[in-house]
């Protein structure tokens, strides 16, 4: 594991500055951050080659593209087949996300579908590793980690 990196409170203000709007400019946040574009470009380089920062990417609204519903499915497997299932849930598109776990569970992932005989399919084909949970999602009423104030002060301990 790489050692965990140092960041400056400049990197949490850039941080909260990108959560808030992952789509400023170099000169918008060095405007809203008073910082010279170089430094905002040398701050952002480094939060990429240190790997806080892991992607820019794009949020879908999973609705407006036809996803009927969300669920998780926890999976309890032979672990000696985990290497097996791994790969095979990474090439199964409408799993969004797939975590290993300790305890019963081998993994926990969340599935998008179309509607609930969709669902059905996913989850049956599951099975043939062993036991499946599934929990359907209702809503989500906070979809990712946002950096601010209160979440820098609690992971470094001051401000």
């Amino acid at each position: 594991m790489a050692p965990r990196p140092k960041l400056t409170g400049f990197d949490w203000q850039l941080l909260e500055a990108l959560s808030k709007n992952s789509r400023a400019t170099v000169s918008e946040l060095a405007r809203e951050l008073g910082r010279s574009r170089s430094s905002i470009t040398e701050h952002l380089r480094k939060l990429i080659d240190q790997r806080v920062i892991a992607n820019f990417g794009v949020n879908l609204n999973e609705e407006a593209l036809g996803v009927g519903l969300t669920a998780f499915v926890r999976l309890e497997a032979d672990s000696s087949q985990h290497r097996e299932i791994v790969e095979t849930v990474g090439r199964i598109p409408e799993v969004a996300e797939c975590h290993v776990l300790t305890g019963n569970d081998l993994l926990m992932m969340r599935i998008i579908a179309k509607d609930m005989p969709h669902l059905r399919s996913l989850v049956d084909g599951f099975t043939n590793w062993g036991a499946t949970t599934t929990d359907v999602i209702f809503s989500t009423v906070k979809p990712s980690l946002k950096v601010n104030k209160e979440l820098r002060q609690k992971l470094r301990g001051t401000d």
